[in-house]
């Protein structure tokens, strides 16, 4: 093992936690759930790998704190029904936090059996049940199954094949995802 170049980390509990959710969330953002390990996220954080089950009770403690309300849109839902699909469009386009990635978490995590787990039912609370709750009528599941499907879709569009044509004015894309949106949201 090579020595340390500079001295560990010391300090209180939530920093200590704070630390290994930030590198927690940059490794899950670049790699998959199965491709990243604990000794790795705890040496980005400069601390020792047992303190992620001290604090988290386990690698996929971890994961799920990490994940927490990253797909959350119960705030997007108080408003006029007239005016959702803007509020998401907005919302899927805003800035992220340094160094994490929600959609690359979902991407590279998703076929693991656990981490998938995990993230489908973050999925179904934050987005897709009360969405439906929402909208209401007969066919809300469906319609809010699409919307998921078009908010992920152009996500994975954007972020990972990056395709040219997503990358351009924020206001000019969040009106036209917006207007698909509003169709699904309208039952259109």
């Amino acid at each position: 093992m090579a020595a340390r170049s500079k001295p560990p980390v010391t300090g209180d509990r939530a920093a200590t936690r704070a630390r290994l959710l930030a590198a927690a969330r940059r490794q899950f953002s670049h790699a998959g759930y199965g491709q990243v390990g604990v000794r790795e996220i705890a040496a980005e954080a400069d601390v020792n790998a047992a303190l992620i089950n001290r604090y988290f009770g386990s690698k996929l403690g971890l994961f799920t704190e990490v994940v927490g309300d990253s797909f959350t849109i119960g705030n997007l839902l108080v408003g006029e029904r007239a005016t959702l699909g803007d509020r998401l469009a907005r919302w899927l386009l805003r800035p992220r936090r340094e160094g994490f990635d929600p959609t690359l978490v979902l991407l590279h995590s998703a076929p693991h059996p656990e981490a998938g787990g995990v993230l489908r039912a973050a999925i179904a609370e934050q987005v897709a049940t009360p969405l439906a709750e929402w909208l209401g009528g007969a066919d809300a599941r469906e319609r809010a199954g699409l919307v998921v499907a078009v908010l992920f879709g152009f996500a994975l569009t954007r972020d990972v094949i990056g395709s040219g044509t997503l990358g351009g004015d924020k206001d000019t894309l969040a009106r036209h995802l917006g207007d698909v949106l509003q169709r699904l949201i309208d039952g259109a």
